[in-house]
């Protein structure tokens, strides 16, 4: 009896590879890893591979001489369904870097790792534990994957591996892996790779079709079919999906269905020969943050852009369009345009994060007077407070270096300061580094 197989499972396999600089910098994310499993040297086997990057500003650089050095190890462990080990696997990573700029994740640099393992058909938990044997700091993630005996099937596929981007090179394909979940700057769309596998399935060719389903598992976009040759027992696939404008944010799943040739465009349920499907996200992220409510993100720019500008931005027809608008405005204020990271974005709102935190009142710390001067100006460089004894007013001054002074007052004892000197600010913030 024919079998048709329906798995959900990670990533990451390949024959010549080279890993880029695209990936999503999430600010919760200290190091990014998945696993998938692939057949492994028998039918009755499952590869699995493990891809581990490291942001090197995650972890701690010394300096000795003139070179910055860091060193981390890594351990991976991996446990059957009752917690049984059954494998494990250290190893150490030293890195030396002249350049203090890039430790500091300047250029979005990163230390990148793989590890194979052959495991029997079953469920297991892959668990990565990376301590920095600097500062001795831990990070830890895990998940969960599945190991199929796929010589019980006609026809099977492996896990899905989302790649950037595809080059040929003298004969060889040459993928850049994704290393994550994320696919919200993939603007231009990106590509699926997976393998398929014959067993007792006797045609050359298979139809590919992939469909990406939102949280209530509608389908928001689909292809139409997609015929990729099957020839070999193991093929690898490639196919490449578009931009889907409908996605905004959130957790989508791209589902890739295999069918039997034909020259309709027909899904009828009995052409399915088997299924994979992978969790993806679309956040979008700019200078290491995700900008998960860009409608806050704009009422925000009030201390560093004009009115015209945040009008431009909010005229976008779609949260799309507004997007792509507020990131072209900090493109063209990006102090370091060859790199990655955009230094006067992180640093604006960082700022407006530590106003949230130290100045909140009655309103969000971003919007009190202190929080403005504080998100214009930077941090004062000394700062004293008195208490007027005898009606119970705080008075409060900064001093910047530049001789200016800022004299805040709270009448009512409950930490609302209002700005007495000077009256009004009509600058604007400037990244001056």
């Amino acid at each position: 009896m024919k079998k048709t197989l329906s798995i959900s499972i990670g990533l990451l396999f390949w024959t010549y590879f080279s890993v880029s600089q695209n990936i999503p910098k999430d600010v919760v994310e200290n190091f990014y890893f998945d696993a998938v499993v692939f057949q492994g040297d028998t039918l009755n086997q499952g590869r699995v591979d493990v891809l581990i990057l490291l942001p090197y500003q995650t972890i701690n650089f010394i300096k000795s001489g003139s070179v910055f050095g860091a060193s981390y190890t890594t351990e991976i462990r991996i446990t059957d369904t009752l917690g049984n080990q059954v494998e494990l696997k250290k190893f150490d990573r030293t890195i030396r870097e002249e350049d203090y700029f890039v430790t500091k994740g300047g250029t979005a640099k990163f230390d990148y790792s793989q590890s194979i393992f052959q495991l029997t058909p079953g469920k297991y938990r892959v668990n990565i534990n990376i301590n920095d044997n600097f500062n001795k700091q831990n990070f830890e993630k895990n998940r969960v994957i599945t190991v199929l005996d796929f010589g019980e099937f006609d026809f099977s596929i492996s896990g899905v591996m989302l790649i950037s981007s595809i080059e040929e090179e003298k004969g060889k394909y040459k993928i850049t892996p994704h290393i994550s979940d994320n696919i919200g700057n993939l603007t231009t769309g990106y590509f699926a790779f997976f393998e398929s596998y014959k067993t007792r399935y006797d045609a050359d060719s298979v139809d590919y079709v992939w469909e990406i389903l939102n949280s209530k598992n509608e389908t928001i976009a689909y292809s139409n079919r997609i015929r990729k040759s099957a020839k070999r027992e193991r093929n690898q696939t490639y196919i490449n999906i578009p931009r889907v404008d409908e996605m905004t944010g959130g957790t989508y799943i791209l589902k890739i269905t295999a069918y039997t040739t034909d020259t309709t465009q027909s899904f009828g349920s009995g052409q399915i020969l088997a299924i994979t499907q992978r969790s993806i996200n679309y956040m979008r992220t700019l200078g290491g943050n995700v900008l998960s409510d860009i409608t806050t993100a704009i009422k925000q720019l009030r201390y560093v852009a004009y009115q015209s500008d945040v009008d431009y931005i909010n005229e976008g027809n779609t949260e799309a369009e507004r997007q792509m608008r507020f990131e072209a405005f900090w493109k063209k204020l990006d102090p370091s345009p060859g790199t990655d990271r955009n230094e006067a974005f992180e640093e604006y709102y960082s700022r407006i994060d530590y106003a949230n935190r130290a100045f909140k009142s009655f309103q969000e710390g971003w919007l009190t007077d202190k929080g403005m001067v504080y998100i214009i100006f930077g941090p004062p460089y000394s700062s004293d407070r008195q208490n007027n004894y005898n009606d119970g007013r705080i008075y409060e001054r900064w001093v910047y270096l530049n001789n200016r002074e800022f004299v805040f007052i709270d009448n009512s004892g409950f930490g609302d300061f209002r700005m007495i000197r000077p009256m009004s600010v009509t600058e604007k913030y400037r990244y001056d580094r």
